[in-house]
């Protein structure tokens, strides 16, 4: 998994599951960036906002992003 804490979110990826749609990149392109596989992975946790992260994360059609909040360990979605 690839996961980057921020002062609220901390955004995981789980590379089992994605397939490089960028589904996230589209609705979160300042947060989310391609890596040499073509998976997406977190770029900058703190270049979108918090909407627009859990957007990107709850239309990842195979939900493989998940996110909590950083400082009480909530799950935030899925």
């Amino acid at each position: 998994m690839n996961a980057k804490p921020n002062a609220r979110l901390r955004i995981e990826i789980d590379h089992l599951c994605c397939v490089g749609n960028a589904m996230c990149l589209a609705l979160a392109p300042g947060v989310f960036a391609h890596n040499e596989s073509r998976q997406s992975e977190v770029h900058d946790p703190d270049g979108g906002s918090r909407e627009d992260i859990l957007d990107a994360a709850e239309n990842c059609p195979t939900g493989a992003i998940s996110v909590s909040d950083a400082d009480t360990g909530e799950t935030l979605f899925p």
